[in-house]
């Protein structure tokens, strides 16, 4: 699918989407906030490509999902007001850092960066610059609505009346696995770490030898959000970065390179472009060690070795507790509750559990991330949800369903108090 996606925005400006008139120009008006055409165009482009939609094929899908998309960034602004008349406020680093986890997201689906910047037609930073006023809106916004909803609740006769009027609406549900994980992390041993640092070291000293920092960055960092722009990260103030990193930076000389600096991220070569008040320019290049067959290896043979003292569930709990590196999970015993195909999201895992014993530890099961092994303590088999097997799931339908008739009603009622107009129909 990656391969294709240069060619699918290409066919953008001429089937489906009416790219000409969505380059300039406001799309609709909300209040005090407007939504240009351009953000309504490039907003519909990048969920296409997430939906998997060929413009060439599926031309009412697109012209519907244009509709919607304006619908909803109408919705977003009606709650921005209400939450700026509640002075919600976000912090400018959560900000940096939604705006950062979105652009890795879309290389990562892009393919590369260079991918995501032809589809786009703009720079990574230029992206970064544009996408950061409306993150912001974004967190206010679910910052708004996670507030609006803290105290919901929902009762138990709500679930019961929920079911009776949906019930021959409802999606079977699949089979439920209750189960705990151990998991060990790829992580690159002390080899691997002594090689990265010592090409780090090389980088650092051809610069300093005269060699052309951003060339370098370019041809040899691993930081895919800032190597194409050779290494240079922008300014940015204090709690941006790992500390480690921050601490350097700034105490550096404005064009000073510091030694190799060690952060969970890998070794860097940091230099101070300038400084802007309380605010750093740095460019950096990255060197991330990797992971050699002998550290997979080795942490293969470390997760056979727990998995062959594990004799019983109580076992496995006391070892997840002691090894696994899951953050999430190692201080309750591994325990991942019930999980299935719809509402997990490590399909790596899902796929595996049809195949494994109950009650019985697994065997390493091999990730892109790394080893788990499995415990499957209980099954819950699958089809049309009842009341009686499947009341949590039940439960949070119910829920949502509450939350989105709450949230129409509050769409409703406010709409009346501002100003809308929609210029596209």
């Amino acid at each position: 699918m990656i391969k294709k996606l240069v060619f699918i925005f290409l066919l953008f400006s001429s089937v489906g989407i009416n790219q000409e008139n969505l380059i300039d120009g406001v799309a609709a008006i909300v209040g005090e906030h407007i939504i240009l055409k351009s953000d309504v165009a490039q907003l519909t482009q990048m969920t296409a490509i997430q939906q998997k939609l060929d413009p060439r094929f599926d031309t009412e899908k697109l012209q519907e999902l244009q509709k919607n998309i304006v619908f909803s960034l109408i919705n977003q602004k009606i709650v921005l007001e209400i939450a700026e008349e509640e002075s919600i406020i976000v912090e400018d680093r959560e900000v940096d850092q939604s705006v950062d986890q979105y652009i890795a997201q879309s290389v990562s689906q892009a393919g590369s960066e260079e991918n995501l910047e032809n589809m786009l037609g703009k720079k990574i930073n230029e992206l970064k610059r544009e996408w950061w006023a409306e993150m912001k809106e974004q967190l206010i916004t679910e910052k708004y609505q996670s507030q609006f909803f803290i105290n919901t609740k929902i009762t138990k006769s709500e679930v019961v009346a929920f079911y009776n009027n949906y019930k021959d609406s409802l999606n079977n549900i699949p089979p439920s696995y209750y189960v705990s994980n151990i998991f060990f992390k790829l992580v690159p041993g002390k080899k691997s770490k002594l090689l990265a640092f010592k090409l780090a070291d090389s980088i650092r000293t051809e610069v300093l030898s005269g060699g052309d920092f951003s060339f370098l960055a370019k041809k040899f960092s691993d930081d895919p959000g800032s190597s194409s722009n050779g290494g240079e990260l922008g300014f940015v103030g204090r709690g941006t970065f790992v500390p480690s990193f921050e601490q350097v930076a700034y105490n550096l000389n404005t064009m000073d390179v510091s030694s190799v600096v060690e952060t969970d991220f890998g070794f860097h070569i940091i230099q101070l472009l300038g400084k802007l008040g309380d605010k750093v320019n740095t460019r950096h290049i990255l060197v991330s060690p990797k992971v050699s067959f002998e550290d997979e290896k080795n942490i293969y043979n470390s997760a056979i070795s727990v998995r062959d003292s594990i004799d019983s569930f109580e076992k496995f709990g006391l070892y997840a507790e002691k090894f696994s590196e899951d953050l999430s999970t190692n201080k309750i015993k591994g325990l991942l509750g019930w999980i299935n195909e719809i509402e997990f999201s490590n399909k790596e895992i899902i796929a595996v559990l049809p195949k494994l014993e109950l009650n019985v530890c697994s065997l390493p099961i091999n990730t892109n991330d790394g080893y788990y092994l499995l415990f499957i303590s209980d099954f819950k088999t699958g089809g049309l949800p009842t009341l009686e097997k499947n009341w949590s799931q039940i439960e949070k339908m119910a829920l949502n369903n509450k939350k989105i008739k709450m949230f129409n009603s509050l769409i409703e009622e406010k709409s009346s108090s501002f100003f809308i107009k929609s210029f596209i129909n």
